[in-house]
Parts: structure tokens; sequence; C-alpha cells
């Protein structure tokens, strides 16, 4: 099945090239001899790997190339000089390396022996099966019971599957699962989704290694990939920069050889000027020739000194990886990378796994021996895919906890958990969210399982409380179609207004623009909004999709449902969407909401048409929850 599915999805992509619209490029440095480059803010790392992009400014379309991404910011090479900034540029490219080279993998583990056919088996059926272990088990004194517990089970599990809601400190506890496989001497595999993650994961582990007081050499650990953090501690541990360092060590201890064959280089070459015009060496050139010829006959004879200095200078990176005892990287890096073939790891470990896809996850699960634990959420987004294909969509966006479970909703996957608590963990307390905000997104998301062990503190919160819900009924906002242009793009040009105005009142009462996100559920508002806000003088506020911000986090966030009554014909229709309605989308709608409701540290605003919610959306989950906040 998953041959099938990427196979389909290859197709899809190649049919549907990625698209983004970047704002305000600057020109870098320029010289004559040197190609234009322009960086350009980005939010697709994906773009990266492209080989080619179709680039449109002002009317006319360019190839240009991407020359690196690092930080949310893509260089890009243009065919000539644009002047000093390009204000807008609409890109378009085909994306399917990654794919491609995942496809490979998978068909490389249906010829896999026994041994890896196993552990794919381990990955979908974990059973009850249990390693021995009879060490300590090491934390710090901010773990509770639940993260404690799944420290332990980490030890022993042979796949272990770690549920944790937003702000229950999965990614901490993740550092000292870690820490603790290191104590034990395991080689350990780190990977997630994005290079952030990995960032804030492999953090959290080398802080966990410090505060246990693990005895690493750091040479033994490496960031493996580009990353996305400004850190010293990770810039330290990044694999290229780890290779230079060896390559800069090597030509210190090479130095009186180099020295040595430069000089033969030099003189040589007098002598050969020499000869050229007809005269001879000088007998000090003879002299100083003849004894640089035989320190080098002493070191074993040319050829063999350049050899030498060749293996010295040049690193064989997959030997050098394999020396690590912890490497942390990204999913797609596993499955692109030629050094990590037929590399096992005692311990794989991955964060964000709920949205991870399966194709992803059996690579990994490939390339663990004895451990594979599983740090997610399923009730937050799921995988993603593009194919119209039904079979190879239902396959690439299943998570893996509802495939295992068989759970169709968040009542069966607390069952399933319930069943079989030797291969699994649920973290019970939130520290992240106000309370306020947190007792509603338990009671709608999780059950009422999950508890605040945070207090609501004095934030200048609207009503004294971190959520709040501003119904645009009353403003009469309806939904407009952009003409000429293909699939669903919405506008509503009143909750555009309302988020402006919200955006300016939350910076009169001191908030900066850093500190605040906007998320819409359509990418198209997101570039109608950024649009909005640049031309209003409105900076550094980001606007992204709900899926943009899985995984991150900002002080205040804004939800626009952007939804309303569409104007057609003299008449408002009402009309639900597939974002925002069970029957179309099923699960995916309350982990899309769960996403937007969680990402805000002090306090979230959903802007609502409640008329139009109540119409449509009266008693389905949108309405619900909605109801639920007013």
């Amino acid at each position: 099945m998953a041959v099938s599915a990427l196979e389909a999805e290859i197709e899809a992509v190649r049919e549907k090239p990625s698209s983004d619209i970047l704002l305000n490029g600057k020109r870098l440095k320029l010289s004559a001899s040197e190609p234009v480059h322009y960086s350009f803010e980005c939010h697709q790392p994906a773009i990266r790997f492209a080989e080619q992009i179709k680039a449109s400014c002002d009317n006319k379309t360019f190839t240009v190339q991407p020359v690196s991404y690092e930080d949310k910011t893509v260089i890009l090479q243009f065919p000539e000089n644009l002047g000093e900034t390009i204000n807008r540029a609409e890109l378009e490219w085909e994306n399917d390396f990654v794919l491609q080279r995942t496809l490979s993998e998978i068909l490389n583990l249906e010829d896999a022996d026994k041994t890896i056919m196993e552990r794919l088996e381990r990955l979908f059926e974990p059973g009850h099966e249990m390693l021995p272990f009879s060490g300590n088990i090491l934390f710090d004194e901010l773990r509770n019971e639940a993260q404690k517990d799944a420290i332990a089970k980490a030890m022993q599990c042979r796949t272990l599957f770690i549920w944790g809601p937003p702000g229950t400190g999965k990614t901490a506890t993740l550092g000292y699962i870690i820490a603790n496989y290191l104590n034990q001497g395991k080689r350990v595999l780190f990977a997630s989704n994005t290079n952030r993650a990995v960032d804030v994961g492999l953090l959290s582990a080398l802080h966990a290694i410090k505060n246990l007081g693990i005895r690493i050499q750091q040479h033994k650990i490496t960031r493996f990939g580009d990353t996305a953090l400004d850190s010293e501690e990770l810039e330290e541990v990044q694999f290229d920069n780890q290779n230079e360092k060896i390559i800069g060590e090597r030509k210190i201890e090479a130095a009186e050889w180099i020295e040595l064959l430069s000089k033969r280089e030099k003189i040589a070459t007098s002598i050969k000027k020499r000869l050229e015009t007809g005269k001879k060496a000088t007998s000090n050139q003879e002299l100083e020739f003849k004894l640089l010829e035989q320190k080098i006959q002493d070191n074993g004879g040319l050829e063999a000194l350049e050899n030498r200095l060749s293996e010295l200078t040049e690193i064989k990176e997959r030997r050098e990886l394999w020396k690590k005892q912890l490497v942390a990287t990204t999913l797609a890096k596993v499955c692109t990378s030629d050094l990590f073939h037929d590399l096992d790891f005692d311990a794989v470990v991955v964060d964000e796994g709920s949205m991870a896809s399966l194709p992803y996850l059996m690579v990994l699960a490939s390339h663990a021996k004895w451990h594979m634990t599983v740090v997610g959420d399923p009730m937050q987004l799921p995988p993603i895919a593009l194919t119209s294909d039904h079979s190879s969509r239902d396959f690439l966006e299943r998570d893996i906890f509802t495939t295992v479970s068989g759970a169709q909703n968040s009542e069966e996957l607390f069952a399933w958990h319930d069943d079989n608590p030797d291969f699994t963990s649920f973290f019970d307390t939130q520290y992240r969210l106000e309370s306020s905000l947190a007792d509603v997104i338990s009671t709608v998301f999780y059950g009422g399982r999950l508890k605040s062990g945070k207090m609501s503190e004095n934030l200048q919160l609207i009503n004294d409380r971190a959520f709040h819900l501003v119904d645009t009924t009353k403003y009469g906002p309806y939904l407009e179609q952009k003409t000429r242009e293909k699939g669903f793009k919405p506008v509503n040009i009143v909750h555009q207004e309302v988020t402006e105005r919200l955006i300016r009142n939350m910076q009169g009462r001191g908030i900066f623009s850093e500190q605040i996100g906007v998320i819409v559920p359509f990418r198209s508002a997101v570039y109608d909004l950024r649009d909005r806000l640049f031309n209003a003088g409105i900076r550094n506020v980001e606007v992204g999709t709900i899926h943009t911000f899985q995984g991150r986090e900002k002080d205040y966030i804004i939800f626009d449902t952007v939804m309303s009554g569409e104007q057609q014909r003299g008449q408002v229709r009402h009309y639900s969407v597939r974002p925002m309605d069970e029957q179309k989308n099923g699960l995916s709608v309350p982990r899309l909401l769960n996403v937007a409701f969680s990402r805000s540290r002090k306090e979230l605003v959903v802007i609502a048409d409640m008329e139009h919610i109540e119409k449509v959306y009266g008693n389905k989950f949108l309405g619900r929850l909605l109801k639920r906040m007013r």
C-alpha cells in the first residue's frame, strides 16, 4: 500500500506544483562577477528541494534556483538584476524529491531481511514485549508522575506511544528519555518533521544530559542537516561544522608535510623556469631540491605522502556519522540521505509523530534495533496528502496513533490507551495554556482528562479570561469569491477589518507585533491578510494557516474563521466548507481546531460570524466549540 500511495502522491505533486507568494525581497551584495541573489522571508522549507522555480514579478516570469533556506529565509538566484528590492514574487515549483527518495527506501524494505520486517511489525503491532532493565531511571524534580512513567516505559518497551496534548511537557520529557538511553550506552536517532522541531528536541536532550550529569563527549552528539534556531550549542554539534573542525585539526597535524610539498613545488617551478630560458639550475637550487626529495623519500615517497595528505584533508561522512552516539535530524533527511543506508540505532525517538506520514515512520522503524518511541498528539494535525486517489490519500493522511489503535474519535483513542497501559502513555497535566482556555480545550478535545498545572496570571486579559469570541454578525459580514482564479478562495473584508483593528488595539496595550500570530483556515486568506497588514504599515505580525502554526506558539493568537454567508444574485447563501465540517473532513476538524485554539500562551481571540455559525455548524463540532466559548 505504501508504494502505490507514494506513487499516486508523486503524480499529484507533479500535476499540482507547490506555490507561495513572497514579499519584500532584498537584493544581496552584488558584484559584476557574482549571480544576482535575493533574500525573502519564507515559511515553506520544502522549497530548498526544488530543482528550479518559476517566479512571476511585475508581469515578468523568470526561472530561479534556490540557493539556501535557513531560519525562515530563502535565498533565490535570479537570472537578472531586478533592483534593490522585489515587492512581490509569485512562486511555483515541483516538489517531489523527498517523495521519490522515500519511495526508493520503501521499495528497498520490500526486499529486507526478517530482522527489518520484525521492526516494521513492532511499529504497527506493538504488543507487550518488554526488554530487561535493571538500571536507575534518571529525571529531574520537574517531571510529574505521567512523565516519569513514560521515561521508565521507554527503557523497556520495544515500541512506546506517548500521547501529549499541548503544553504537557512532551519535548522536555523526550529529552530525558534520550538522556536515559545514552546513559545506558545506547546509540540514539532522534527525528522530527521540521528543522525547528529537531532543534528544540535536541536542545532539550542536551539540557537533560547536562542536568543529569551524564558523561558523553560532545563530538559524539551531532545535528545532521540545517539548523533553524540561532544557538551556539547547536552550532557546536552541527555535523558539517564538526567535520570542518576535524579537517582543520588534521591540517595542523599535517602542516609540516604540507610545507614540505609546497617548498618542493616552489623550487621545482623555479628550476623549470630557468630550464625553459636555456639556463641551468643553480647549485643552491639543486642542493635544496635534493634535500627536499630526500625528506620526501624518508616519509614514504611523493605518491604516498600526497595520498596521506589527501586522506587527512578529506572526510568520509558515513564513517563520521557512524561514530556518533546521538544523531538528531529530520524525518526527510533519514529518508533522503544515503548516509543512513543500513545504519542501525539502538533506539529511535520521533517527536511530532502524529504528523509523520506512515511511509516516513516505516523507514525510521527499519533503523530501530531495540526501541522505538513515538511522541505526538493524535488530536492535532495528521499528515497531509495531495493525491485525489481515495485509498492512497486515506493511507497517507492516517497518523500512526489512529492506525495502530483503529480509533475514529477521542473516546476510542482513550479506550485504546486505557486497554494498553504497557506501551502507551498519556500526559494529563498542561503547563502552558491559561487555565480558563485549558478547561475549554480539555472538555471539548480531551474528554475532560487534561488538568492544568498553571494558574491564570494577571495578563490584562479581556473579561479576566484567556479567550474571547468576537461575534461579527452585527457588522454585516459577507463572503466574496475571487474572480478569474481557480479553487475556493474566499474573501471576508469585514473580518479583515476586525483583525486589523484587534492588532492595533493589542499594540495600544503595549503588546509587540512579534508576540502576535493570526491564523486563518485558507492559504489564499493568508496572502490577502499579509498584503492588507503590510499596506497598513503593520509589520512582524505572523500570518499563517493552521498547518503553519502546528508545533509553534505565540503569546497572542487571533483565529479568524473567515466564513460568512456569500452574496449570490441578490441572495445570501450559507454553506459549510471542508476544513470546518466533520461530515466532509472527519476527525481532521477537531484536530485542526485544537491546533488553532492551543497556540496562544496568554490570550486567544476568535473572530466568527455567529449567525452563519448557528445556521451551518450549529450542531457540528465548530458550533459546539464556539458556543462553549461564549
